[in-house]
């Protein structure tokens, strides 16, 4: 659902949507091929005080999303700023990405 400007999805509808789009169900193949050349099977979003990420993970077959609160709080023995919990998330999500590949 779109509501002024951003997009509205549940957690699932958007593994949805990312996996329809990698497995090529969602668009012909003339669209898959367009949309294949000018874009990467992922999601990252960012506005004040929350951060987003969403890919497809071909390698094990998985869609992995994360949605991070980025102000207010601490994590301790780091700046707490918006770009720090940015940087912070990316940490958490790679990690995820690899105890998911068994590494």
């Amino acid at each position: 659902m779109f509501h002024h400007g951003l997009l509205i999805a549940t957690v699932e509808d958007v593994g949805i949507f990312l996996r329809a789009l990698n497995a090529g169900s969602l668009l012909d193949e003339n669209k898959q091929a367009i949309y294949s050349s000018v874009y990467v099977y992922e999601h990252t979003g960012l506005l004040p005080g929350y951060y987003s990420i969403a890919r497809y993970h071909e390698d094990i077959d998985t869609v992995v999303i994360q949605f991070a609160h980025t102000t207010g709080g601490d994590i301790p023995f780091v700046n707490t700023e918006g770009g720090t919990k940015v940087m912070v998330s990316n940490v958490v999500y790679n990690r995820v990405a690899r105890i998911l590949r068994g590494i």
